[in-house]
């Protein structure tokens, strides 16, 4: 089986995640990693099986051929598939993918990266405060100069090693983020965190889907918009300068706030626990499938 997952040009760490955990979840059982999306739709097409685990993939792109394991993906880009026999669905994002896929609500866990805590544990807190952004918005490089102006720590999605990422999250006392990746990660911790909204492109769907598994509203902090730049206008590069000082004025606020949305841990511990039992029941099905196959 392999595991198919979105890859970014650039790295971003909560899909890639998938590379490092997987494999550890499953031992034995994943062989390789494909691409999700439009021009691997074929090749993906010929596998026998496919995983899809983390990430916002469950879309009319899976191809209907392989058989489909399904643990932990959420809908939110695209249309959602049309579930037919090829899908065993052990448990998906949230409430709101449940209900577009059409299936039993029970299998409205949480996003499965909150299972690292099966295999990193708690760090020192060297950061007061981590920003993180969401990796399209990282881009611009505005934010790190913000964060770097205000004393923080900045952590880049886009490392093309997640546990880089993964370890300034949890080595950080409070984390203000546009990732939803960052905010699950310090929320599986135990770490305070807040949402915040800078850009129209961010994917309000799949926040509130993640935020309704762990009894949480979605209420972002909603900052200015810093665009890109790069071959932009000497007037817009001005703008965006004094976007910035608008920025740092909000962030400053945001901090002295400290204003949290962490769930309840034992909301955490207790998805933790039926997304292990259902690995286990994947494991026997796949071990299954493979022995027909042989």
């Amino acid at each position: 089986m392999k595991l198919c997952y979105y890859h970014d040009n650039e790295g971003n760490f909560g899909d890639d995640l998938n590379a490092w955990l997987w494999p550890k979840l499953l031992p034995g059982i994943i062989q390789g990693t494909a691409k999700h999306g439009d021009e691997y739709y074929e090749e993906n097409n010929r596998e026998a099986a496919l995983l899809y685990g983390i990430g916002t993939i469950l879309d009319q792109r899976i191809p209907p051929l392989p058989m489909k394991f399904i643990a932990g993906s959420g809908v939110g880009y695209f249309s959602p598939p049309t579930i037919d026999e090829k899908y065993n669905i052990y448990f998906v994002r949230g409430p709101q993918t449940a209900k577009k896929l059409g299936i039993d609500p029970a299998k409205a866990l949480t996003d499965p990266a909150i299972l690292l805590r099966e295999f990193i544990p708690e760090a020192e807190k060297i950061h007061e405060v981590s920003l993180i952004m969401h990796c399209d918005t990282a881009k611009s490089g505005y934010w790190k100069n913000i964060a770097h102006d205000l004393g923080i720590h900045h952590i880049d999605p886009r490392a093309k090693d997640p546990l880089i990422v993964i370890n300034d999250l949890i080595a950080s006392k409070y984390v203000i983020t546009e990732s939803l990746h960052g905010a699950i990660i310090a929320d599986a911790y135990g770490i305070p965190w807040r949402p915040i909204n800078t850009m129209p492109h961010i994917n309000q769907f799949k926040w509130h889907d993640w935020c309704q598994s762990i009894n949480v509203v979605y209420e972002p902090a909603n900052l200015v918009s810093i665009f890109d730049d790069r071959r932009s206008t000497t007037t817009k590069t001005l703008l965006n300068k004094g976007k910035s000082f608008l920025a740092r004025q909000q962030l400053k606020r945001l901090i002295k706030e400290g204003k949290s949305f962490n769930s309840n841990p034992a909301i955490i511990r207790s998805h933790a626990s039926q997304m292990l039992e259902r690995l286990a029941q994947l494991t026997i099905d796949a071990n299954n499938l493979q022995d027909r196959l042989k």
